[in-house]
């Protein structure tokens, strides 16, 4: 028996709740490898030399909170275009939930980066890539397979999978930018947000 439209409605709900509240275990632990890493000096006038040495960590934690923060928005915006489920897109969904609670990982790896190594960044990289082109991924299923609202113009579908093409295009520039470093690898994603920001105007207004 095919459920009733407020149960469909319930389920949809449930599903962006859930993906919402993974998102942000994420970034609460991000910070982690900073608390990890940090050990309380013995006097106090060493406390700013303490914290200074934790800059890479304290980078890279910012670095991925701003960068996990635009792929939730991105994620809340696609959400808001489609309008029903089935269960290949809750596949896909936790396909690119998947993707998301990894980057603690890199992030912590992004932590450790010194400025003769360069893997740790491309490593790092190649994960927001994922996440990206699971994100690509999930919108072209949506979009595909009859899921997305009925009110939605061609302009609004047009203006989001552009969006999205763009950023997860910076991200894969930013592998190859991640072997001449971090600083190199960052700009493409920097870049990235007022690119996608821009792409992304149409659907803003829905």
């Amino acid at each position: 028996m095919p459920d009733t439209p407020a149960e469909t409605s319930l389920g949809f709900e449930r599903i962006v709740f859930f993906s919402d509240a993974v998102y942000a275990i994420v970034i609460t632990l991000l910070v982690l490898p900073i608390a990890a890493e940090f050990e309380a000096p013995e006097e106090d006038a060493q406390l700013l030399h303490v914290i200074g040495e934790l800059w890479p960590h304290i980078l890279s934690f910012l670095i991925s909170f701003l960068v996990i923060g635009q792929f939730w928005m991105a994620h809340h915006r696609m959400y808001r275009l489609i309008g029903s489920y089935n269960g290949g897109l809750l596949w896909m969904n936790l396909f690119c939930l998947l993707t998301v609670t990894f980057m603690p990982f890199p992030t912590a790896v992004l932590g450790a980066v010194r400025d003769e190594h360069h893997l740790e960044v491309v490593f790092y990289a190649a994960s927001l890539t994922a996440t990206s082109l699971a994100l690509v991924l999930m919108w072209t299923y949506a979009r595909t397979h009859d899921l997305l609202r009925p009110d939605l113009t061609t302009e609004q579908v047009k203006g989001f999978t552009v969006g999205s093409l763009v950023a997860m295009a910076a991200f894969v520039v930013s592998i190859g930018a991640a072997f001449f470093g971090l600083i190199a690898a960052a700009i493409c994603w920097v870049a990235m947000i007022p690119a996608t920001r821009f792409a992304l105007q149409r659907t803003s207004r829905t």
